[in-house]
């Protein structure tokens, strides 16, 4: 606690007035366009469903498609942060189809994701709007130089979508190009403004940006300030000024005033940045949501995998690590079984002819 104090309160420079009258301009803009509700009927929403889009939208994700569309008609930029599973990959592919659409912008877009999902974004794109040609960027050094082959020329590619790891490796080519949007999955991974990730993606040519977060705002203002310059350079431009903005009372010692002084902090800083982010939760949205059924399907172990498994716990060493009672012996023991019922293979591999 003190040392957040400290962190806000440290670094105050002249002209803040400026700073202070920016941020609260953008930030007053940001909440005149904020839903008022979840559904269509407790929440005006102007913006059609884009007819290149294969499938239907809930009335949630139409709602957020409607935000993310007039942002970026005021020229802002924003964050997406509802709940994982409420579908903010739709959403966003929703908005660049709307674009397509109404504005005639088919890009280029750039989605950087983690590479678990890298793929997953591809399957999405091909499912809810298969009119979009699609670049995924990933492979062997070699691969990735075939790939950027005439990717100069319009129209070559709508959407490109890589990983954090290969936008980082090939930053040259990245930045050389111009792009229309630049989407960050799980936004968090560039929350530090030290990185080399941050700075890197900070100097791509790009018109929009759009953060995509399952978590809700953080506590740390370095981190907020991390995300909202990466968001509006323009608006949060300096970050002693960001600090000098939202300091409160320095000096104040750790106890009940320093405690005080960071609820005023914490609620000043999520009133000024919450308008430029849309978060639900499934508890808001649950009667949208389709039934959830769990069916339990029972496997039996093939005969390879029997024979291993029995002869596993077979082992002295097994039956001593058991007996042992530790807790890292037995997690072992656990995670080799684990292996020898997901694939024989994982546990005793078999040469490959």
């Amino acid at each position: 606690l003190e040392a957040l104090v400290t962190e806000a309160g440290a670094g105050a420079e002249a002209g803040a007035d400026g700073g202070s009258a920016r941020v609260e301009a953008a930030a007053s803009l940001a909440a005149s366009l904020q839903p008022t509700g979840t559904t269509l009927s407790d929440t005006v929403v102007g913006t059609p469903v884009p007819r290149l889009l294969r499938h239907a939208l809930r009335e949630y994700q139409h709602v957020g498609l409607h935000w993310l569309a007039t942002m970026h008609a005021r020229r802002l930029n924003g964050i997406l942060a509802d709940e994982m599973g409420l579908g903010k990959t739709i959403q966003s592919i929703a908005l660049l189809a709307h674009l397509a659409l109404e504005r005639r912008d088919w890009g280029p877009h750039l989605v950087v994701a983690p590479t678990s999902v890298v793929l997953n974004w591809e399957i999405e794109f091909k499912k809810w709007c298969p009119a979009f040609k699609v670049l995924t960027y990933y492979g062997t050094i070699k691969e990735r130089k075939l790939k950027r082959v005439g990717w100069t020329k319009a129209n070559s590619f709508h959407v490109c979508i890589t990983s954090y790891k290969l936008v980082v490796q090939d930053h040259q080519s990245f930045r050389r190009k111009k792009w229309k949007y630049l989407i960050l999955d799980e936004a968090q991974n560039i929350k530090n403004f030290k990185s080399q990730r941050w700075r890197t993606l900070l100097n791509f040519q790009t018109e929009r940006r759009l953060l995509l977060t399952g978590t809700p705002l953080q506590n740390s203002l370095l981190e907020l300030w991390s995300l909202m310059h990466f968001l509006m350079p323009d608006v949060f431009a300096s970050h002693s000024e960001f600090r000098e903005w939202f300091a409160p009372v320095a000096g104040l010692a750790a106890g009940a005033a320093a405690r005080e002084a960071e609820a005023r902090l914490l609620r000043r800083l999520h009133g000024v940045l919450r308008p430029f982010l849309l978060r639900r939760l499934k508890a808001d949205v649950e009667r949208q949501m389709p039934r959830k059924f769990e069916h339990v399907l029972l496997c039996r172990l093939a005969k390879r995998q029997r024979a291993l498994y029995d002869d596993y716990m077979a082992r002295g060493p097994t039956r001593d690590s058991l007996a042992s009672g530790n807790l890292l012996s037995v997690i072992n023991v656990l995670m080799q079984l684990r292996k020898v019922c997901n694939h024989p293979d994982l546990f005793e591999p078999r040469p490959v002819q």
